[in-house]
């Protein structure tokens, strides 16, 4: 086999780390991968290898450190400034929830029959309402969702007073005086108020900080491709139709343009079933388009999800253990799979328990072990340290094999 030519860093992680309460699973990893490499991932079962997975392709949200893949940041680093805005925000937030209640309070106090008990569910909510600042600022994701859906309400009724104010003309406040003087103008910076919470609460830099990062949608789009541990096939469906689904990071066509059949959708259409026809072919599943993928062999489900990860045009693809369940020959179709894939520039990031496997394939290796990066380098080098001896038989079993 040719020498490849191995390109720029497209994927780098620094000091990565995933807790768990209070588990580590994945210990400050550093490590990166480039374009046309093959890049293995190695270590004993609970290293966390798979976490780092989840990690990198946004299924589950870093604890701290950065990743950066194909130019651009997947891990938002909260500034001071963020921080400030936030707060001050929740200040707002705060303020207006004192101009909610007696507005809320004049309007419904008429209404209601039983006035004790509407006063204190009201100021129950507005305690709730001054308890949610808490949680703004210590940036908990839930809370600028539910601040959202607090503002919006808010939005909604001091529009409707400030468009129906003569229907609340003749009515007092707590029966001491007309309600009518108060309620314009605090609709109005109800209104406002909470019109500019939303826009800015919704603002990408601060959902970021809330640790809204890109989805694992958004990170496909990006160009990084995943298969699984366990494959994550839609067994009802044909092999055709599972790769197709992997086209959808591609594809522009909405909801109308395809129940109506648009010429653009059509196109789409086509041209998702002509690439997923050529996806299949190559991982050696032309044959098989309209199989069940519940019908097909453990190894062919395998190469199938191999298919629908390089649907989605990936620059970087991720393999969690591709030949876990395959015999000696399909192992040997992969590799020369994944070498055709990194000519073609494709950077492979592979975790795998079969260590001929990887000796014959990877340019380097990562050792973790306990979620902490034990070792790196060459398949020789990697072979033959005793930090990763020691990971995978223990200490005295290694020190006795010496």
């Amino acid at each position: 086999m040719r020498e490849r030519k191995i390109g720029d860093t497209l994927l780098k992680t620094h000091k990565l780390v995933k807790r768990f309460g209070g588990l580590t699973a994945v210990k400050e990893v550093s490590l990166d991968v480039r374009a046309g490499e093959i890049v293995a991932l190695i270590g004993p079962n609970g290293a966390g290898k798979t976490t780092l997975f989840d990690c990198l392709n946004q299924l589950t949200l870093p604890t701290s450190g950065t990743i950066t893949f194909a130019g651009q940041s997947l891990v938002k680093v909260v500034t001071p400034t963020d921080r400030q805005l936030i707060f001050r925000l929740s200040l707002i937030f705060a303020w207006l929830s004192l101009l909610w209640l007696p507005l809320v309070l004049g309007v419904l106090w008429p209404l209601t029959i039983f006035h004790l008990e509407a006063v204190l569910a009201l100021v129950s909510l507005l305690l709730f309402r001054f308890y949610l600042v808490r949680p703004l600022n210590k940036l908990r994701p839930w809370s600028r969702l539910l601040l959202t859906v607090f503002v919006l309400v808010d939005a909604v009724c001091a529009a409707v007073w400030f468009c129906r104010s003569e229907a609340f003309a003749k009515v007092s406040f707590f029966g001491l005086f007309p309600f009518y003087p108060l309620l314009v103008p605090g609709a109005i910076l109800l209104f406002l108020g909470a019109l500019i919470l939303l826009l800015m609460f919704n603002l990408p830099r601060v959902k970021e900080t809330f640790g809204q990062p890109p989805h694992a949608d958004a990170v496909t789009r990006l160009g990084m491709g995943r298969t699984f541990q366990n494959a994550r096939l839609f067994f009802s469906l044909s092999a055709l139709d599972n790769v197709k689904l992997g086209r959808h990071c591609r594809t522009q066509a909405n909801f109308l343009g395809t129940v109506f059949g648009l010429p653009g959708a059509r196109r789409e259409e086509q041209d998702s079933t002509a690439k997923a026809t050529e996806c299949l072919r190559f991982v050696g599943l032309g044959k098989k388009l309209s199989s069940r993928a519940g019908a097909l062999a453990y190894g062919d489900q395998r190469r199938l999800e191999l298919a629908r990860a390089l649907a989605t045009e990936p620059k970087m693809l991720l393999l969690d253990e591709p030949v876990a369940g395959m015999n000696p020959s399909e192992s040997r179709e992969l590799i020369k799979l994944i070498r055709i894939l990194s000519q073609a520039g494709i950077a492979i990031l592979i975790i795998e328990h079969d260590m001929k496997f990887i000796m014959n394939l990877a340019d380097r290796v990562f050792v973790l072990d306990h979620g902490e990066l034990i070792a790196s380098g060459s398949p020789a080098a990697i072979r033959n340290d005793k930090k990763v001896i020691e990971a995978y038989l223990g200490a005295s079993d290694a020190t006795a094999e010496a």
